[in-house]
């Protein structure tokens, strides 16, 4: 399996974190501002003097780190533990150019992450959703599929850009709307 790496900083020297702006999944859509997420140093690694946190590709919208769990403090910081024989995911799920991504956690333990593709926001955004197990997620995508950079949205995500997707099994299952209806029907 394919291994994205990201670079990790420390924090006064001790305190191991990445930004979440400088994970990208899918290639779509630019990231300006995300949030800090700090990380157990037993997942920090040394490749070529610098230091990184791997993760594995298992689609081309989700990665998964293994021995890990998503937590957030009282303060809200948030925070990638180790913990034996459990598994994280992160779906990331862009909006269209100057859209949203509007996700909905139906069932599983997940936490929602925004990375705004400008400084304000206002050309789009990149949600990241962090899943410790299993987990099924709806998902509305909104902003033009058309401009230079956005047009495997439709490919990743279905022509209405809308449906679930479901974490099973150590697989993610993309399941558009269009098929739905036709199962339905």
């Amino acid at each position: 399996m394919e291994k994205v790496k990201v670079q990790v900083q420390f924090k006064d020297s001790k305190y191991p974190y990445f930004e979440d702006k400088n994970l990208d999944v899918t290639g779509i859509g630019d990231r300006t501002r995300g949030r800090i997420i700090y990380i157990s140093g037993r997942f920090v690694k040394d490749e070529n003097g610098e230091k990184v946190i791997e993760f594995e590709r298992i689609s081309p919208i989700a990665l998964r780190l293994l021995n890990a769990k998503f937590t957030s403090t009282e303060k809200g910081t948030l925070v990638i533990k180790n913990e034996q024989n459990s598994m994280l995911y992160l779906i990331e799920v862009p909006s269209g150019y100057r859209g949203s991504a509007d996700v909905k956690v139906l069932n599983g333990d997940c936490v929602e992450t925004s990375i705004l593709m400008s400084p304000a926001g206002s050309l789009g955004v990149v949600d990241h959703i962090w899943c410790n197990g299993d987990a099924e997620i709806q998902y509305s995508i909104s902003g033009r599929t058309r401009t230079v950079g956005y047009g495997r949205l439709v490919d990743y995500f279905g022509e209405n850009l809308s449906g679930k997707i479901r974490i099973q099994n150590d697989k993610v299952e993309v399941i558009f709307d269009e098929e739905l209806d036709k199962l339905l029907s």
